[in-house]
């Protein structure tokens, strides 16, 4: 987004080119970022205002994408099931630490999963050939995942003979054919020419990912880790809504299952992550809504006479109780989660905190080369930080002598020939969710700068 905002047509200078990362990504998702913040960063960006306020722009206006596509499945929810389930699934989505999370964050799930959000608005609508044009789209520019989501929604549709004839079935199959092949041509002129050779980058990542299972390098888990961890981090303590919405609503049941399908088969792939089944989270949140929404119907019900315990404890007021302590109980955690999460990046802060160090020693005349290793990278540094001339930054991953550079952001604990001038503190994550009061006595060390030691030297650096 950086790039396209302030370098645009100069791609010699975008970052990609530099530091392509492990496999490329499309630019499509950025470049419709870019166009609705250029306009507000390019004001901003006039009056010479520090960077980061763009960095804030764009990540307000993939927020308000996001946002609007959940109501846009909201609407239609309202439409089906009424006032309440929208009021209910609503709430239940602003309480929801990691959906809220994934929503401003400029990943290719996270630009999917607005596309899948529509696409599920469309699905409650029972209008299928927009459906599957938009999950194929998704699927061939975004994540090449969402075929596994789009085709146990397709078999559950033909079980239930919710298409009207043979010719429907067709008309769907040779819609999504004729979107996807549309797609993969705009992905890849479209691509190729920011990458400078012809390439189809989810075609790539689905490769490198799937076909060679690299993606087990960053991590495997078991089977049922979607299960037995992603999704009671996700949904909290409204995740004890899902039973009672399936069991006594079954108009939820042809979404629900489908989409509990795609975890399942979804689950095979070793390297598993949250935000890979991010959007299965409205289809279980609806049901959730469901739920909440009877039971706010019947919250003034009583069992019995009420009197005994037994009867109190069947009662629907006692249940509709319930539902609001976890209600509550997701406004803690989402609380707790966000305290935490504020620390987990101070790759940022630590940039930020060295450019104000070196102020005055740029004036005299430093050149300041700053190293960022790939932890400082992925801990809230990006480009929206950094600063002009005489400033340069390097991400080079592989061995090289680091006597080059005047100052390193790194997690390491020491260097040799450097000394850390900048010590930034963080949250030991478990221990901080387990008792929240504590969180001050819980602090360890997450980032470092190092400031090179003969500095003086660096009055003029090298160039890289």
């Amino acid at each position: 987004m950086h790039d396209m905002i302030f370098e645009r047509q100069n791609l010699d200078r975008y970052d990609h080119f530099q530091f392509p990362g492990v496999v490329p990504r499309t630019f499509i998702g950025a470049f419709i970022n870019a166009v609705l913040a250029a306009p507000i960063c390019l004001v901003f960006d006039s009056i010479y205002a520090p960077r980061v306020i763009s960095l804030f722009i764009c990540r307000a206006a993939l927020a308000a994408l996001s946002v609007y596509s959940l109501a846009t499945f909201r609407f239609q929810v309202e439409k089906k099931f009424g006032k309440i389930v929208s009021a209910c699934f609503a709430v239940i989505c602003s309480i929801q630490f990691h959906l809220l999370f994934y929503c401003s964050r400029p990943l290719p799930n996270t630009y999917a999963s607005i596309f899948v959000n529509f696409a599920f608005a469309f699905w409650l609508k029972e209008q299928y050939e927009v459906l599957f044009s938009i999950l194929a789209f998704s699927a061939i520019v975004f994540r090449s995942e969402l075929v596994v989501l789009a085709a146990p929604i397709f078999v559950s549709l033909l079980v239930l003979r919710k298409f009207s004839s043979f010719s429907a079935i067709v008309k769907v199959v040779a819609t999504s054919v004729m979107v996807a092949i549309l797609s993969l041509c705009l992905t890849i002129s479209f691509d190729s020419f920011f990458w400078r050779r012809w390439l189809w980058p989810e075609g790539e990542v689905f490769y490198f990912n799937t076909i060679l299972n690299k993606s087990s390098q960053w991590g495997v888990m078991p089977w049922h880790w979607y299960f037995s961890s992603a999704l009671p981090r996700a949904m909290m303590g409204t995740l004890f809504l899902l039973p009672g919405g399936l069991m006594f609503t079954q108009r939820m049941r042809p979404f629900f299952f489908p989409v509990l399908a795609f975890i399942c088969l979804y689950s095979f792939l070793p390297h598993k992550e949250l935000r890979f089944i991010i959007y299965a989270l409205p289809i279980f949140n609806c049901v959730c809504a469901v739920e909440l929404g009877r039971l706010y119907i019947n919250r003034n019900k009583e069992c019995g006479d009420g009197k005994s315990w037994k009867d109190r404890l069947r009662s629907p007021k006692f249940f509709f109780r319930a539902a609001v302590t976890l209600v509550v109980f997701n406004v803690s955690a989402t609380y707790g989660f966000t305290r935490v999460a504020s620390t987990n990046y101070p790759g940022g802060d630590a940039l930020i905190l060295l450019h104000e160090m070196e102020r005055h020693n740029v004036t005299a005349g430093l050149r300041p080369f700053v190293h960022i290793d790939v932890p400082a990278a992925q801990q809230g540094i990006s480009r929206f930080l950094e600063l002009s001339s005489p400033w340069r930054y390097s991400k080079r991953e592989e061995e090289h002598d680091m006597d080059v550079y005047t100052h390193l952001i790194t997690d390491k604990h020491r260097v040799d020939n450097f000394t850390a001038v900048i010590t930034l503190y963080g949250l030991d994550v478990r221990s901080a969710l387990m008792a929240p009061r504590r969180m001050s006595s819980m602090q360890q060390i997450k980032m470092r700068v190092f400031k090179r030691n003969d500095i003086n030297k660096a009055l003029v650096a090298p160039q890289e």
